[in-house]
């Protein structure tokens, strides 16, 4: 019988690392996350399973030195469609895990990929994630408490609600603001990627600025984890940056290249989100192979019955369609020469559509295989929930349904004032 590795995808562009990559961590889900799943999904607050498995892939098989270059030690990962290929892997696994593994490298994206390397700053803090044997996490922390999602709502705001705020002393920085929700926060980070503004209130690019805050700079406070829905592997909490005070040259790149190439990270996470989307699709697609196949109904396999055949041919179009769209936009990222830059807002565009879209199918696949497993569907021994849980998370993050939306229309549309 078929298996997911069947669902169709572009196999020129993925290139022999990837597929390497891609096996070590498939064992090492096999091996190591599916076993445990049941507590990873109760293992929340403290981590005593989630932080060992997590440090396999992330150690063992180099996941946190992926988008580092290899003369510190890195493994020069740039390509978005090898880490798709990645995502796909983990997030068969557990998606909490996935996210969390993507956004460690996530912030420094700003320095570390080779068409705009900040080669001061990565032989600064590369050697954190290269040099160790340890398990170090990076963190994005972009929502502020206050103004949520508006601070990724960029070409409509360029920066006006963030709240949080650095102001230059001479040679340094000094950050104060207080961040929420932010993946491997909850006293996990190591360091931070900051979004912040130089000009509170003023709607100016120049004034966007990403600073690196190690997580044990004198003023920094993680509170603890909080509990969700799905994702437990995630940790989420709350960040306080009290007169945090951290070298000038901690900024990523400086006024307005900061604010234009978040708008590339954010082009890659739309990405990076139809992979989590694929990677769990992909066990939906398990769950139910094992279900119709053995379970039978008016003496006939579950699946020899057209109606049900029928909603089985629907949810597999879905995966083939979000596979396909999702490796497209990854493509176009690796080819700024034919596609321009990640950071244009016609990419903005087409990748913010991605992520609604794959988000909003992963849910809908969910929401089919549950109709057809009934009430196994809901039931915490079968593993669907939760990943129906999970889903809803992915359409929620990144400024959520609304502001993908907006992005697309804004550009596919001209809207100036929405």
């Amino acid at each position: 019988m078929p298996t997911y590795e069947n669902i169709a995808r572009p196999e020129e562009w993925i290139t022999d690392t990837d597929r390497q990559v891609a096996a070590a961590i498939r064992k090492w889900v096999d091996e190591d996350v599916w076993p445990n799943r049941h507590k990873i999904d109760d293992d929340w607050r403290g981590h005593e399973i989630v932080k060992p498995i997590m440090k396999k892939l992330m150690v063992d098989i180099g996941y946190q030195r992926g988008i580092w270059p290899e003369q510190i030690g890195g493994l020069g990962a740039s390509s978005c469609v090898g880490f798709v290929v990645c995502c796909e892997e983990i997030a068969r696994g557990d998606s909490g895990m996935c996210t969390a593994a993507n956004c460690c490298g996530w912030p420094f994206m700003h320095i570390a990929l080779p068409w705009h390397r900040n080669d001061r700053l990565v032989e600064k803090f590369g050697p954190m994630f290269c040099d160790t044997d340890e398990m170090v996490m990076g963190c994005p922390a972009i929502t502020d408490a206050r103004s949520g999602s508006d601070v990724e709502n960029i070409d409509a705001t360029h920066g006006q609600y963030i709240q949080t705020r650095a102001e230059r002393d001479g040679g340094d920085w000094i950050i104060n603001g207080h961040k929420l929700w932010c993946t491997n926060s909850g006293g996990l980070a190591d360091i931070f990627g900051v979004f912040c503004t130089t000009r509170p209130g003023v709607e100016d690019d120049e004034a966007f600025a990403l600073i690196y805050v190690p997580a044990d700079t004198p003023g920094v406070t993680q509170g603890k984890p909080y509990r969700k829905a799905g994702m437990s592997a995630d940790f989420n909490g709350d960040i306080w940056f009290e007169n945090v005070r951290v070298p000038a040259e901690n900024r990523a790149q400086g006024p307005g290249l900061d604010a234009q190439y978040a708008r590339e990270m954010i082009s890659w996470g739309n990405v990076m989100t139809g992979g989590y989307a694929l990677g769990s699709m992909n066990r939906v697609y398990e769950i139910l192979v094992a279900w119709v196949n053995n379970r039978v109904v008016a003496g006939k396999t579950l699946k020899e019955h057209s109606i049900i055949a029928g909603h089985l041919g629907e949810i597999m179009t879905l995966i083939e369609v979000v596979k396909s769209d999702t490796y497209c936009k990854a493509r176009m990222l690796d080819r700024p020469d034919l596609y321009g830059p990640g950071h244009s807002r016609e990419m903005l565009a087409k990748t913010r559509s991605t992520k609604l879209f794959a988000s909003d199918a992963l849910t809908t696949v969910c929401n089919q295989a549950m109709d057809l497993m009934g009430a196994a569907g809901y039931a915490h021994e079968y593993d669907l929930e939760k990943i129906w849980r999970d889903s809803k998370i992915m359409s929620l993050w990144m400024g959520g349904r609304s502001l993908c939306r907006l992005d697309t229309a804004r550009w596919y549309f001209e809207c100036e004032d929405v």
